[in-house]
């Protein structure tokens, strides 16, 4: 699925000083984003932190809305692109290296720039569940479909791949990105990273040993 209309930019910058204004605009949209947060973010403030004028901001994100999905979608790009090159380090590996590596790898991109992290997570709601984001997710997922394929035995009468990767994907995201409660304050990346990893290999294990089925 693609955007919605609303939440679509007016056009795409095509030739390389338009494409530099945009990359400004939206590291402007960034800096307002942390500092003031969404509700706060005004978009002739952007324009101005940006250098540029607010109709040429205009001519290329009609509202903040848009300004903002693009800055998440520029965001989640940079996140895919992080993570297989993680994943593509990992091939042939144990399911254990695996798992390891995949949920540090998501930790270390957040760690890279939280703040900004976490603004971009606090304004989803606010601009609404933006498709695109979903296909991006799921391109990281495929990786770690072909990762699991290699190194777990298909296993008579338990999940299958797809399912695996349907609990183990969701969870791990659910977890790095604070899905339906806060992180307490007192629980760190390397502690977090390590409850999650005992997770999903205390799953992995079940599901290889064929608890339940």
């Amino acid at each position: 699925m693609t955007l919605p209309r609303l939440l679509r930019p007016r056009k795409s910058p095509k030739q390389g000083r338009s494409r530099a204004l945009v990359e400004a605009l939206l590291d402007a949209t960034a800096r307002i984003l942390v500092s003031r947060g969404y509700t706060e973010m005004a978009m002739e403030d952007v324009a101005g932190l940006a250098g540029a004028s607010v109709g040429s901001l205009y001519q290329y994100f009609p509202h903040k809305e848009a300004l903002v999905v693009g800055l998440i979608e520029r965001h989640a790009d940079r996140e895919v692109a992080f993570l297989e090159a993680r994943f593509a380090a990992l091939q042939p590996s144990s399911i254990e290296t695996i798992v390891e590596a995949t949920v540090r790898a998501v930790l270390a991109f957040r760690a890279e720039d939280p703040k900004l992290h976490q603004a971009l997570l606090d304004a989803i709601p606010l601009v609404g569940r933006y498709y695109d984001l979903r296909q991006r997710g799921a391109q990281g997922a495929m990786r770690l479909r072909e990762l699991f394929g290699a190194a777990l035995p298909s296993q008579a009468g338990g999940p299958s791949l797809d399912e695996l990767v349907f609990i183990v994907g969701n969870a791990t995201h659910s977890l790095t990105h604070e899905g339906l409660l806060p992180r307490p304050a007192t629980l760190d990346d390397a502690r977090l990273g390590r409850e999650i990893v005992r997770l999903v290999l205390g799953y992995l294990q079940a599901v290889r040993s064929g608890e339940g089925a």
